[in-house]
């Protein structure tokens, strides 16, 4: 599941593990990569996620490139959404409510799943989770669950 992986920057060792993915572009391309994941998030308790990653100020992000064990940069804006095989996905939240959608993405692809929304209970619509929610957000799925980026989402709506 994860792989162990260091860099030197700046003589400091910084200890990373692998996580396979596969990536959507919004030019229709497609990637199966690893992303470098930390073992302390930044933001909160446990381990550093994709959706982090993704959610993170940085423009660019380094993956490596399955095929060719390449490291590439690649461009966050691009990424329309991001394939989580089944042992690297998140535990869905405690005390959260969940919304089970229909997402039509911009390419015409069409998925399902359920949001789990823990803003305020002043902000539990389907709505409120789009708007206040950052730009990469995760549908769960019993197959496959997706990180979406909601500018390659067309629409969604209650199932």
């Amino acid at each position: 599941m994860f792989e162990k992986w260091g860099k030197d920057v700046e003589g400091l060792k910084v200890e990373k593990f692998k996580c396979r993915a596969r990536i959507f572009f919004s030019t229709e391309g497609s990637l199966d990569a690893h992303f470098f994941l930390a073992f302390r998030a930044e933001s909160r308790p446990g381990t550093e996620t994709v959706l982090d990653v993704l959610n993170s100020e940085k423009t660019f992000i380094p993956l490596e490139d399955i095929l060719t064990n390449e490291i590439l940069l690649v461009g966050k804006t691009e990424i329309a959404y991001v394939e989580l095989s089944g042992e690297d996905t998140h535990q869905e939240p405690l005390n959260a409510l969940e919304i089970p959608v229909k997402v039509e993405l911009l390419n015409g692809e069409i998925m399902e799943g359920s949001f789990f929304s823990s803003l305020p209970p002043d902000r539990l619509r389907l709505s409120d989770y789009l708007s206040y929610t950052p730009q990469f957000i995760l549908l769960w799925s019993d197959k496959i669950d997706h990180v979406l980026n909601k500018a390659c989402i067309l629409s969604v709506k209650h199932r």
